[in-house]
């Protein structure tokens, strides 16, 4: 199997495990963006998840401020 398939695979699992959270980012802008560059190999799972966690963080701090 395909790192990509590996990869959507596991996408697909995650937005279903999340939707029965109550929970969807699918269709969010940084979302698809993360996703769509992690399956076409332009980073990493590690960078993605980077990304999102500062994106987060940064409207966390702005909240708080």
């Amino acid at each position: 199997m395909s790192q990509r398939h590996l990869l959507s695979r596991g996408f697909k699992k995650a937005e279903a495990s999340l939707k029965l959270e109550g929970m969807d980012p699918s269709g969010t802008p940084l979302y698809e963006s993360v996703k769509k560059r992690l399956l076409a190999g332009e980073i990493t799972f590690e960078q993605g998840r980077e990304e999102i966690v500062a994106h987060y963080t940064s409207r966390t701090k702005l909240k708080q401020a």
